[in-house]
């Protein structure tokens, strides 16, 4: 499981939850008895209960293909969520305050235009755990020590392109192509990347024809002291780790694309971490924050996934909310402040 740990999490495997951090797995040990015996009986549980049919709008996937992306990559989504909501976005804004209100919120935000205010009745925090923690400070500080202390690893990404004929024979199949989504890497090994995906396999047009690209990721818990590297010393690294297993040692060097160093990348589900942030909860609840709600990723999960289900299920949780004030008397909202349902930070 280390190397799972190690790529999904880029963490320690001897430090996380497996109930917080793989609960899919976690469900299949504890109602089947055992990870086989779960298995079993979630393969007769889809087939009692099949799938919804898949949605007639979505484009089919070529065969074998099990993940999917836009032609000009993830961000071709938030960017027609954008488009979509127009103005009601609010980009360059900066919360510096948070106050509770009769009625609701008050928000205030650093912009280009100078302080803008916003009241809500609702509010829901998206922000990464330490970001929530620091403007929870002063009105909730119970919940300002559980959110900040989840940990957070740097983590690196590398992206670098190497000629096809630079791929080793072995990893060709009969049909001239590499057909895999990428590989994990054990500490076993004694290599420090994490983990690569193989992202000119997996979607067309990633590259220019005879090229091969790589994404690759680097840091983690185990291996913070990427922080103290240089962008040439990190993509060094991931093809020195490359040439050990997959790319022919005697390959030329690689075109760099690409190198990022998050400093605080993704949080780590450590044992107890549900519990923190149901203490986090609930010490909002007491402090009389209702109707704001702790979302993202530390919440939902980290997968992509998890993050939209996390979003669909804290949407329902506001507008429930929302039905609830409706049928109360709401106090009229003070002049001369823009005003919302809702506001997500």
């Amino acid at each position: 499981i280390e190397p799972f740990c190690s790529g999904v999490y880029a963490g320690d495997p001897t430090k996380l939850s497996m109930k917080a951090a793989f609960g899919k797995i976690w469900v299949l040990e504890k109602e089947g008895g055992s990870l086989v015996g779960g298995a079993l009986n979630l393969m007769k549980e889809k087939k009692d209960n099949p799938p919804p049919e898949r949605d007639p709008r979505l484009p089919t996937p070529p065969k074998g293909q099990t993940v999917g992306s836009f032609r000009r990559g993830l961000q071709t989504l938030p960017n027609a969520i954008g488009r979509t909501l127009g103005d009601r976005v609010k980009v360059g804004w900066t919360l510096k305050d948070i106050d509770r209100s009769a009625g609701g919120y008050k928000l205030t935000y650093s912009t280009p235009e100078g302080a803008k205010f916003v009241r809500a009745k609702s509010v829901v925090f998206t922000t990464p755990s330490y970001v929530a923690a620091q403007l929870l400070r002063r009105e909730i500080p119970d919940a300002h020590s559980q959110l900040n202390s989840f940990f957070y690893p740097p983590v690196g990404s590398v992206v670098l392109s190497y000629p096809k004929s630079a791929i080793r024979d072995e990893m060709f199949g009969p049909d001239g192509r590499v057909n895999a989504f990428g590989q994990l890497h054990p500490r076993t090994q004694g290599v420090t990347t994490l983990g690569t995906i193989y992202s000119s396999s997996l979607f067309p047009n990633r590259c220019p024809d005879g090229e091969f690209l790589l994404s690759s990721y680097i840091g983690g818990t185990l291996n913070q002291g990427i922080l103290d590297q240089t962008e040439d010393e990190l993509a060094a690294q991931v093809d020195g780790d490359l040439r050990r297993m997959l790319i022919k040692p005697d390959a030329p060097k690689p075109k760099t694309v690409g190198v990022r160093v998050w400093q605080k990348a993704i949080p780590q589900f450590y044992l107890g971490h549900m519990e923190a942030l149901e203490a986090a909860n609930e010490a909002a609840e007491e402090a009389g924050y209702e109707g704001m709600f702790l979302s993202g990723n530390y919440s939902s999960g980290v997968a992509l996934g998890k993050c939209v289900e996390g979003a669909y299920k804290v949407a329902d949780d506001v507008a429930e909310y929302c039905r609830e004030l409706a049928s109360m008397a709401a106090p009229a909202t003070a002049s001369g402040d823009s005003s919302e349902e809702s506001f997500f930070v």
